[in-house]
């Protein structure tokens, strides 16, 4: 009923084409004034112009002057050809970065932020999608002054509703509640420097009207059914609760922050990335179309979970460092702790949180009360904290140990918990571990299990964690005391198999260390303490770098002696050097442990770069894709695909692995693993490693197709010949 209610009070405001097309969506970009005041066009803020972008479908937004002002035609299959010399990819601002496309004058970022801040921006509308008639694939036309006056008419609706609403709630229908500042972990937060002060800022006029409607709606829901006769007040609660987060889902996706997807030809949602990103050019949905979509979403699994025959669950909300049950309760305890400082939680929520207080607030006074999420017994390392990153790390930590205290005593003698956990950086897991050795817990297995969607936009082209550790933690009598050099000499035993079997099953670079981390808690965590031999305790920091010299030196067992001479070099100077330039002497003396003269390898092409009276070995970041592109040496083919794949070119990079099957020889993935493992964890050339390595087993399989298809072709060819 809300449904037919909603199109029937908003369709005016997204008018389909009479008998023709429907609605899908409006592009829409944000517009600085050009700062060369013999300009002073609005500069429309798009990052690129595609529309779409498919093997057999491009299409695009071509910009042109057209009386001193920006204007579009559309180009690429079925409309006007795309001209040679236009790069769609390239719009006309990069990291806050403006550059007018009819003066070619740049702006600085700082000059961008200013001019969003000072009140200067404004947005237009440039394009509209439609569905075909027939509901199959898309078509694009340019805005036009009907689109736009049905725009004006929804904004002119909107100020209506929104003034009644204020006077029958007692409370602004839009958000105005504060989005977060970028103190903390600096919370990735940018949409403040472009003005966008409140939650309510996030939507245009039309957006708002949609959610204001709906949220009006649904808060009339749970007095309308508690009206009817045989209606339970518990299940009109329920049902209540989910249209409101329908009215979420609706908003995830209706937001000016929500960008235009090229190559699915469909609307991302404002958490593509969990951070509030600025988005240069967005898309507004026509939700009268869309609403019913989301409302399946949550119907499907509702019904679904309605016929299961289960025990029913009970739900508390209390602190995980003060559980309400007495000792030993539990069979299991599963957990999944915040990262540290990787994903910031509560603001995140908060942008549902507003629409929640105004869809069901009056049902929920003390969870929906405040403005915004509680946040200050948050276990998390990103929040202001008095003393810095040292005091947020320690605030972390003994909340953690707090919580596996509790998970301690709440668990059976017999039960086993599960503790999920991922992080790239050792100061994310010096925390947990410190927690968990305090705790009691003992770690009896730890396995990485692939939790990421390797084709999310965070995982692409980078180094993000394909895995998360799963460790199986239990009750367990554990030894008083383990001196160093005895727990040392037992771990280096045990991780030098467990860094096999992790390898042999396809985990590697940043995925590999922190599984060899979980793994060596099992070593560490047997002993209450461990202490060296003058009675310091030993902890997770010193740990940690023990583990990655192992980690290192097995990386570095593995390629032997199989690689060829500068390639050793090039790993041994990583091992032993990092990205640090060294004395002459020093690094002459490894080359010629080697066989290898030193002099004769300085050259403009190759990687042993001389400075002054130091050497240098340069990363693949360092070097250009020219140089590398016909060599035959090991390292400098790695160089290559590494260029090749950060800049995309994963087609060109899949053929140059194929070239003398180096691609699925182990050789070359044990040479990027030692690399990446000797390198510092900030360094620029160990991230590309790690971003690359983790896609390994797909890169692999990639390069068999090819090889397995061209020896055909050779044969064929000979055979015509």
């Amino acid at each position: 009923r809300i449904l037919a209610e909603v199109e029937e009070e908003l369709q005016p405001f997204y008018p389909n084409e009479p008998g023709r097309s429907t609605l899908y969506a409006y592009i829409w970009a944000p517009t600085i004034p050009c700062q060369n005041f013999s300009c002073n066009t609005d500069i429309p803020l798009m990052q690129q112009f595609w529309l779409a972008k498919k093997a057999n479908r491009e299409i695009a937004l071509l910009p042109y002057e057209e009386a001193g002002s920006v204007a579009f035609q559309i180009v690429g299959t079925g409309y006007e050809p795309m001209p040679n010399d236009f790069d769609p990819a390239r719009g006309t601002v990069r990291r806050g970065v403006v550059t007018c496309p009819i003066c070619k004058v740049t702006m600085p970022a700082p000059e961008t932020r200013r001019l969003f801040q000072e009140g200067a921006a404004d947005e237009r509308m440039l394009a509209v999608v439609m569905l075909h008639p027939n509901g199959k694939g898309k078509r694009y036309r340019l805005a036009s002054e009907a689109d736009m006056a049905a725009f004006n008419a929804a904004q002119k609706r909107f100020a209506e509703k929104r003034e009644r609403l204020s006077m029958e709630w007692a409370l602004d229908p839009v958000p105005n509640e504060p989005t977060p500042d970028g103190r903390g972990k600096d919370v990735a937060v940018t949409i403040r420097n472009y003005n966008r002060k409140t939650f309510g800022d996030l939507f245009n006029a039309r957006q708002l009207l949609v959610l204001i409607t709906l949220a009006e709606k649904i808060r009339l829901v749970y007095s309308e059914m508690l009206a009817q006769e045989d209606c339970d007040a518990d299940y009109a609660r329920a049902v209540t609760t989910y249209l409101g987060l329908w009215l979420d889902q609706i908003a995830d996706n209706s937001s000016s922050l929500c960008t235009w997807m090229n190559v699915s030809e469909g609307i991302g949602h404002v958490f593509c990335l969990q951070v509030f990103p600025m988005a240069w050019g967005y898309a507004e949905t026509n939700p009268v179309r869309t609403a019913s979509n989301r409302l399946k979403n949550l119907s499907g699994p509702l019904k679904h979970l309605s016929e299961m025959r289960a025990i029913p669950g009970t739900v508390k909300q209390a602190s995980a460092t003060n559980l309400p049950y007495p000792d030993n309760t539990f069979d299991t305890v599963l957990t999944d702790p915040p990262y540290y400082d990787n994903v910031i939680y509560s603001y995140l929520s908060d942008f549902f949180y507003v629409w929640l207080r105004r869809s069901i607030g009056d049902l929920y006074p003390n969870l929906l009360g405040t403005p915004l999420t509680p946040k200050e017994n948050e276990i998390v390392a990103y929040r202001d904290f008095e003393g810095g990153k040292k005091a947020a790390k320690q605030y972390f930590e003994n909340g953690l140990s707090k919580a596996f205290k509790e998970i301690y005593r709440v668990l059976k003698p017999e039960g086993i918990t599960v503790i999920v956990y991922a992080h790239k950086l050792a100061s994310g897991w010096e925390t947990l571990i410190n927690a968990l050795l305090d705790s009691g817990l003992v770690i009896t297995a730890a396995w990485p299990v692939e939790t990421e969607m390797k084709s999310r936009l965070r995982a692409m082209n980078s180094a993000a964690l394909a895995s998360s550790i799963y460790m199986v933690a239990r009750k367990r009598e554990r030894e008083p005391f383990g001196l160093y050099r005895e727990v040392h000499a037992e771990l280096e035993e045990y991780l030098k198999t467990r860094y096999v079997e992790l390898w042999e099953s396809g985990i590697s670079g940043a995925d590999l260390f922190i599984a060899v981390i979980g793994s060596a808690l099992q070593i560490f965590g047997k002993y209450e303490e461990v202490t060296d031999f003058e009675g310091n305790p030993i902890r997770a920091d010193r740990m940690l770098r023990d583990i990655r010299q192992l980690t290192a030196t097995y990386a570095v067992a593995q390629v032997g002696q199989n690689a060829s001479q500068l390639t050793q070099f090039y790993l041994f100077s990583r091992q032993e050097h990092g990205e640090k330039r060294v004395q002459f002497d020093a690094a002459n003396q490894l080359a010629r442990s080697l066989g290898i003269d030193l002099t004769a390898e300085w050259g403009e092409r190759k990687f042993i770069c001389q400075e002054g009276s130091f050497v240098r070995v340069l990363g693949a970041h360092e070097r250009h894709i020219d140089d590398v592109a016909d060599s035959e040496e090991l390292i400098d083919v790695l160089h290559h695909a590494l260029l090749l794949w950060r800049s995309g070119e994963r087609e060109a990079m899949v053929q140059s692995l194929a070239r003398g099957e180096v691609g699925v020889n182990e050789l070359i993935w044990n040479v990027a693993q030692a690399v990446s493992l000797a390198l510092p964890l900030e360094a620029e050339e160990r991230r590309w490693l790690e971003g690359w390595l983790a896609d390994r087993e797909a890169i692999k399989a990639e390069v068999s197709a090819i090889l397995l298809v061209e020896p055909e072709q050779e044969t064929l060819s000979l055979d015509a010949q």
